[in-house]
């Protein structure tokens, strides 16, 4: 049974057992790049937790999974996210200044890749919401579809595919990744200083 998470990824069993991780948030920054503040804040807005002490494990437990991208071998992660996500006021503007310094940094890391696609596309396929394809070696993938609860895992390679597709479609909309980065930079100087 995979454990429960709180949205903003695919549940911690699957990454730590990933070769590559791709990503597609609409809404928000993926679990996996957030920052405590950003992360806290998140929690305070979904209620999950009136006790400061639980809010604290969540935030740390979030910070948590992000030691994946830090081991010897860490997994390929590509993200894609919506330029929404960048004017979304999560935390106020230095929360915000402080996530999108550190998404731009994270995304000059070799493994990570970060695109955004940008408002002039408009309408597109990702706008039915968020997902995740953990892919082990040598295992079929696994997607994780983020919905308004816990979220659903499948690894039917009919729905691998269909997602997989999605995910190329995506990523072939969003701007080249150099110019995914200076997007990020622009919104947090021009918007979040």
């Amino acid at each position: 049974m995979l454990p429960v998470r709180v949205a903003g990824g695919a549940p911690q069993s699957l990454e730590r057992r990933a070769a590559s991780l791709r990503s597609w948030e609409p809404l928000l920054v993926p679990g996996l790049l957030q920052t405590a503040g950003y992360a806290r804040a998140l929690f305070e807005a979904w209620r999950i937790s009136d006790r400061d002490d639980e809010l604290e494990e969540l935030v740390c437990a979030r910070m948590e999974r992000q030691v994946i991208l830090d081991r010897p071998a860490p997994p390929a992660l590509w993200v894609v996210i919506d330029e929404g996500v960048l004017h979304r006021c999560v935390g106020g503007g230095k929360v915000m200044r402080e996530q999108l310094d550190h998404l731009a940094s994270a995304s000059e890391r070799s493994k990570v890749t970060v695109q955004v696609i940008p408002a002039e596309v408009g309408a597109h396929v990702g706008l039915l919401g968020g997902f995740a394809i953990a892919s082990a070696d040598g295992a079929p993938g696994t997607v994780y579809l983020e919905s308004p609860d816990q979220g659903q895992t499948t690894e039917l390679p009919s729905v691998v595919a269909k997602i997989s597709e999605t995910f190329d479609a995506l990523r072939a909309e969003a701007l080249p990744r150099g110019a995914s980065r200076n997007l990020i930079m622009k919104v947090a100087e021009n918007r979040w200083t």
